[in-house]
C-alpha cells in the first residue's frame, strides 16, 4: 500500500489548524497507540483504510443481507470471503461488487474530487445531473433502491430545490452512517465541520423528522475525530458519546456491553448475536415504527458498528467478518463498521486481496457510477484535503495581516 508521509505542518493544516474563531485540531504527523496495535499510520493511508473498509464491508454484507446469523453459518460457516452477489432480473454480479449504498457514496467522492473541498447538498445534486444520462438510471436498477431512481428523476426535472428532495425520501435510515464516509474524510479531524456538512447533504435523501440526523452526528464525529494521529480506541468511542443524546448513549451502551463480556469477537460471534437479537429483533422489525427498511434504522446501524469496532479493537479485516456474519442488514452494518475501522487502522488489517477483487468487480460494472479504483478515490480525496487546507491557510495569513 502507498503510504504518504506527512511533515507536521502540512498534516496541521489539513487537520484544520486555524485562528479567529475556527476549530482548533491538535495533531501530530503519524499515530500511535499500542494497546491495540494502533501503529504509525500517514493520513492518506486512513483515508484510504477508511473507503477499503466501507468498499469491501459493502461487498461482503450484500450477498447475505437480510439472513439471521444461524442462516448464514449453515452456508458459509464463517463468512470471510467476498460472494457473488444477486442483482436485477436474476443477473449475478461478481464478488467484490458494492450496492445502492456506496453508489450513493461514490456521487460524494466524485462530486468532493470535482470540487477539491466540501461539498454543499447543491454540489452533489449538480454532480448527479452531471453523470446521470437515461442509459445510467436505467442501470441504476442493478445497482440502487427505488427510492433512489425517483430521488434521481425528480432532481432532474429541475423543480425541486437540493435541500427539499428529501422530502419525498424515507425517514430514519441509516444513510448518514453507511454512506457518508466522504463527508467525515474531507472533514478530516474536524467532528463538528463532518457534523455540519452531515446535516446539510442529508436533506438531499432524507425529511427533516428523521432521526438520522441525530444519529449521524456521533457516527461522523467518530470517524472524523478516528482520522487523528493521536485517536485511540477509547476516544473514537468517547467521541461519539459526546454527540449522543442521553436516549442514544444508553443505546450504544448497551451494545457497548455486549460486546465488552467477549475476549475473542469472532469466535464467539454467536454469543454477540444473541445479545443484539434482545435489542433488534422480528418484534421491533415488525412494530409500528418499523418503517419501510425495519432493518435499516440508523439508531441499528449506529450502535452496531461502534460495538464491533470496540469489541475488534479496530481491525479492519475482523470487523469486516464480525458484522458480515451476525447478518440483518448486513451490507449497510458491515460498511459502517469497516469504514470507521479503517479510518482508525488504515490498510495495514485490510488483506491486499481484497481490495484488490473490489476494484476488479468495479472495473467491470458498467452500471457503476464512478469506476475508479479504491486507490484512486483515495488519491482524489487526499487532493481535495490538500487543497482544502490551502485555502484555510491563506485565510489564516489573511488574518494575521
Amino acid at each position: 500500500m502507498e503510504k504518504t508521509n506527512l511533515n507536521r505542518r502540512e498534516l496541521l493544516c489539513q487537520a484544520g489548524i486555524c485562528v479567529a474563531g475556527l476549530k482548533l485540531a491538535s495533531i501530530t504527523s503519524i499515530a500511535t497507540a499500542g494497546e491495540d496495535e494502533h501503529k504509525t499510520t500517514s493520513l492518506f493511508d486512513k483515508i484510504y483504510g477508511c473507503i477499503a473498509g466501507a468498499y469491501i464491508g459493502s461487498a461482503m454484507g450484500v450477498p447475505v443481507e437480510g439472513w439471521d446469523r444461524p442462516r448464514i453459518a449453515s452456508q458459509y460457516g464463517l463468512l470471510q470471503d467476498l460472494q457473488p452477489r444477486p442483482a436485477y432480473n436474476k443477473e449475478i454480479f461478481p464478488p467484490g461488487t458494492t450496492e445502492d449504498g456506496m453508489e450513493r457514496q461514490k456521487y460524494m467522492y466524485l462530486a468532493i474530487i470535482e470540487k477539491q473541498d466540501r461539498i454543499t447538498a447543491d454540489d452533489l445534486v449538480g454532480t448527479w445531473l452531471k453523470v446521470m444520462n437515461n442509459e445510467k438510471l436505467e442501470g441504476m436498477k442493478r445497482m440502487t433502491e427505488q427510492f433512489d431512481r425517483d430521488l434521481m428523476e425528480i432532481a432532474r426535472t429541475g423543480t425541486v430545490p437540493a435541500r427539499r428532495l428529501g422530502e419525498k425520501g424515507y425517514a430514519h435510515l441509516n444513510a448518514p452512517i453507511r454512506c457518508f464516509h466522504p463527508i467525515a474524510l474531507i472533514n478530516a479531524c474536524d467532528e463538528d465541520g463532518a457534523i455540519k456538512d452531515m446535516q446539510d447533504i442529508l436533506r438531499v435523501y432524507q425529511p427533516a423528522q428523521s432521526d438520522g440526523y441525530e444519529w449521524g452526528k456521533p457516527y461522523m464525529a467518530a470517524v472524523a475525530h478516528a482520522l487523528r494521529a493521536d485517536a485511540t480506541v477509547d476516544s473514537v468511542i468517547e467521541t461519539a458519546l459526546k454527540y449522543a443524546s442521553a436516549d442514544m448513549k444508553k443505546e450504544i451502551q448497551a451494545g457497548l456491553d455486549i460486546v465488552a463480556k467477549i475476549s475473542d469477537p469472532i469466535n464467539e460471534r454467536k454469543e454477540i448475536y444473541k445479545g443484539f437479537a434482545k435489542i433488534y429483533n422480528k418484534q421491533t422489525d415488525t412494530g409500528p415504527d418499523a418503517g419501510a427498511y425495519p432493518q435499516s434504522r440508523a439508531h441499528e446501524c449506529a450502535t452496531m458498528a461502534f460495538s464491533f469496532f470496540k469489541a475488534v479493537k479496530g481491525n479492519v479485516k475482523d470487523g469486516i467478518i464480525l458484522a458480515a456474519n451476525n447478518g440483518r442488514d448486513a451490507d449497510c452494518n458491515t460498511a459502517a463498521t469497516g469504514g470507521l475501522c479503517g479510518a482508525f487502522s488504515g490498510t495495514k488489517t485490510i488483506p491486499a486481496e481484497w481490495i484488490e477483487t473490489v476494484d476488479a468487480a468495479t472495473k467491470k460494472n458498467p452500471y457503476t457510477n464512478s469506476q475508479l479504483t479504491i486507490e484512486e478515490t483515495a488519491k482524489g480525496m487526499y487532493a481535495a484535503l490538500q487543497n482544502k487546507a490551502k485555502k484555510m491557510s491563506a485565510y489564516v495569513e489573511l488574518m494575521k495581516s
